[in-house]
């Protein structure tokens, strides 16, 4: 993941950050951590949001994208939460920040899926200059998944069995459909759409997650040249205001 990151100059990062608005999910029950990393990313222009706990953190993670997750390592259940964000989470392509705790297993952060490990004391400035290096990451991510609107009927075909299910959103690396069956995270699927005067897409992919209101997220895995052209125009047009 990181060697895919390009190196850009601190005033351009800072820029993409400021167009970009970075959402953050800060897990801690430490006023001083709290408070540390909520000036941080205030420097950074990001907007915060928060959890005391891993359970809540969970709940939030199932229903909201993020783009920075800031963990508190001495909380119970983080690496098991940083496991679950990786696996099947509509944040599993987040950039998560692992704030250090005493406890030996916190060691293990980076195994169980932490991009950044940070260690104690931690101060603004400091955290607000690792929010910038890992800024082009994030920002990558966000515009590959930027949700836009769509509903439009959507043919999935897993192993033989065929299904209809209507479209909730499109970006660039994948979609939200909603179905009436469950998919589990993880499982191969195959679809087509059509795009609204832009081209018939079929592909294959992986169902990233699912949660009780129908929602099923799947990731693009392989997209024919023809259909990821199709792709990249029609959102093109979305972000440049132009209809049709």
């Amino acid at each position: 993941m990181f060697a895919r990151v390009k190196e850009m100059p601190t005033s351009a990062v800072l820029s993409h950050v400021t167009r970009a608005k970075l959402e953050f999910l800060v897990i801690s029950q430490d006023n001083s951590v709290f408070k540390t990393v909520a000036t941080a990313i205030r420097q950074v222009n990001g907007r915060l949001n928060c959890a005391p706990s891993t359970r809540t953190a969970r709940d939030y993670a199932t229903r909201r994208k993020v783009d920075g997750i800031v963990i508190d390592m001495s909380l119970p259940g983080t690496l098991e939460l940083i496991r679950g964000l990786r696996a099947a989470s509509p944040n599993r392509f987040s950039v998560v920040f692992a704030c250090m705790g005493a406890a030996p297993e916190t060691q293990f952060a980076i195994r169980a899926g932490a991009n950044f490990v940070l260690h104690r004391p931690l101060l603004p400035d400091k955290m607000a200059r690792i929010f910038t290096l890992a800024a082009t990451m994030m920002v990558a991510e966000k515009r590959r998944y930027f949700r836009y609107p769509l509903m439009v009927p959507v043919e999935l075909k897993m192993k033989e069995r065929e299904v209809e299910s209507t479209m909730a959103n499109l970006s660039e690396g994948g979609m939200a459909i909603w179905s009436l069956y469950y998919h589990s995270p993880g499982s191969s699927i195959h679809f087509a759409f059509e795009l609204p005067y832009g081209g018939l897409i079929r592909g294959t992919g992986e169902v990233a997650w699912t949660n009780a209101d129908g929602l099923t997220g799947i990731k693009f895995d392989i997209l024919p040249d023809q259909a990821y052209s199709h792709l990249a125009s029609w959102i093109h047009r979305r972000e440049t205001g132009n209809k049709g």
